[in-house]
This record gives C-alpha cells, sequence and structure tokens, in this order.
C-alpha cells in the first residue's frame, strides 16, 4: 500500500495497492517507483507511506 504525490505534494493515487515479487524491499519499492513514473509520465512524483507485506 502507498500513495503516489506529484512535486507540489498533491495526492494523484491514496492507498494504491500493487503486487510485487521481489528479492528484498528496497527492489520492490524501487521497482513500484518506476512503474508510477511510467504510468504517470511524471518523473517528479513521490512514493508516501509504502507499507510492505512479506
Amino acid at each position: 500500500m502507498f500513495d503516489v504525490l506529484d512535486e507540489t505534494n498533491h495526492n494523484l493515487r491514496l492507498n494504491e495497492d500493487l503486487s510485487v515479487t521481489a528479492t528484498d524491499p528496497d527492489e520492490a519499492i524501487d521497482w513500484v517507483f518506476a512503474e508510477m513514473q511510467r504510468h504517470f509520465n511524471q518523473p517528479g512524483i513521490r512514493i508516501a507511506r509504502v507499507r510492505i507485506c512479506a
């Protein structure tokens, strides 16, 4: 679960849920961040309130 914010801290998505399989949490966060940048076509987005479930 995570929120997606734009460069001015406005919410683009709240409580987004995305299942990712990765070898470690950092890899999963990197993948989600890259995917959201591609999806919103904005390089300046931020991911907030990340919750990782094992």
